[in-house]
């Protein structure tokens, strides 16, 4: 299919070179209550690398960012059930196909989401569960309780949690959040966080998550992780795209 990799005798033959080891951080926050995120992934190398959050949408369907795929030639999987992450060996999926958004742009971030196809349906049960998506171009709402996670450091300069961590995170209008970047956010982009709760680069991939809604994908912030806001690709501009995919893949 146009825009995917190919997984080739169980290693990723990637397509792009954007992407590489990036530190993660979920800034200020805490451990998920037991099987409350049961939406949650992990691209994981096979040699136990994190490489990207991500996020179950549909029995075959994983959620992440564009700039996930990574140039570098090894096995890629996905763990998913886990919020530890020394139980992430008996969790693991298969997969069959990447599919980055077509006009995915690593000057500009603009486009930064993809769709991970497993190679077998995810049975669900209490520790696997797809998060919604919102309707096309809504907008959230100012009053919205959002917030986002990830098994990444707690700190700079810091080490993986071994446990699956949360935080509650504050919307941020677009203007704001560009003055801060020194670049354009445009109306595909979601800011959300502060120099007390944030994520950070690592992250990438994961949730923004809304009253109960998967509103973005974790796509960038600042090199100093709570220096800026970061920025979530708005999973609501993309239905189309996320739905043709799909059925295109039946």
């Amino acid at each position: 299919m146009e825009g995917s990799c190919i997984v080739l005798l169980g290693l990723l033959l990637a397509c792009s070179s954007h992407a590489g080891k990036q530190d993660a951080l979920i800034l200020g926050g805490r451990k998920v209550v037991n099987h409350s995120r049961p939406y949650m992934a992990i691209l994981e190398s096979d040699y136990k690398e994190i490489l990207c959050d991500g996020f179950l949408i549909q029995p075959e369907w994983v959620m992440t960012a564009a700039h996930c795929r990574s140039a570098r030639n090894f096995r890629v999987l996905i763990v998913l059930g886990v919020e530890l992450l020394s139980d992430s060996s008996n969790h693991i999926w298969d997969i069959a196909r990447f599919r980055p958004h077509p006009h995915y742009n690593p000057t500009t971030w603009e486009n930064d989401i993809m769709l991970v196809q497993l190679n077998n349906p995810v049975p669900y049960n209490k520790e696997v569960q797809p998060v919604k998506l919102p309707q096309q171009d809504r907008e959230i709402p100012s009053t919205a309780a959002c917030s986002t996670a990830g098994w990444g450091h707690t700190r700079n300069g810091g080490k993986h949690s071994t446990n699956l961590r949360e935080v509650n995170v504050t919307l941020v209008p677009r203007d704001s959040c560009a003055s801060g970047h020194k670049r354009k956010i445009t109306r595909n982009m979601i800011c959300a966080g502060n120099k007390e709760h944030n994520a950070c680069q690592g992250d990438s991939g994961g949730p923004l998550v809304c009253d109960g809604v998967a509103e973005g994908v974790v796509s960038f912030g600042s090199k100093e992780c709570g220096k800026t806001p970061t920025v979530y690709t708005k999973i609501s501009r993309y239905l189309p795209w996320i739905n043709k995919v799909i059925k295109s893949a039946r």
